[in-house]
């Protein structure tokens, strides 16, 4: 009995001694899982940063864009206010609308330059593409092969090879 009582001290020992070797080993485990969470937490709030970042320039850029086409705008305007002005300081109304039509027309230029130059581009009309056409009425007539376009009532537009808005036509249907 006295042997078993040895052992029995000596294994208690060994356990602690394990214990111990245990909660160590758990403790650096838990020191570098909180250095990972740390860096992982680190990583993320710079990732928040980057994006708010990315967002707050690309918020910038997208508003010079709209500065720079409200800008080259302005002369339009301008156009349009001369146009006015000049026709009412003429007393000959015919002389006041033929400057006026004219001034209207140098105008429209102007305008159509600016789209552009920032990638406005009319539909064109050759023929008939339900992709860029919207047929609004079917006609009759013997001047034009089926299908074929017969008149627009508005242009169509696109912006940089995406259509904005589809000319509204009238095809002829035989």
């Amino acid at each position: 009995m006295g042997k078993k009582h040895k052992k029995k001290p000596e294994a208690e020992m060994q356990a602690q001694e394990n214990q111990e070797i245990n909660i160590e080993e758990i403790l650096k485990q838990n020191e570098e899982l909180q250095k990972k969470l740390d860096e992982a937490l680190r990583a993320y709030a710079k990732c928040e940063n980057d994006k708010k970042l990315l967002k707050k320039e690309a918020d910038a850029m997208v508003d010079y864009a709209y500065e720079r086409f409200a800008k080259d705008l302005l002369p339009v305007v301008d156009s349009l206010e001369l146009a006015i002005a000049h026709a009412k300081e003429l007393e000959n109304k015919e002389e006041a609308f033929d400057k006026l039509i004219e001034g209207v027309e140098l105008t429209l230029k102007k305008m159509l330059d600016t789209f552009k130059n920032h990638g406005i581009e009319p539909v064109e009309h050759e023929e008939f593409n339900p992709e860029y056409h919207q047929a609004i009425q079917h006609v009759q007539s013997e001047e034009h092969k089926d299908g074929d376009i017969v008149d627009v009532y508005q242009k169509g537009y696109t912006l940089k090879g995406k259509l904005i808005r589809p000319s509204m036509v009238t095809i002829n249907k035989k």
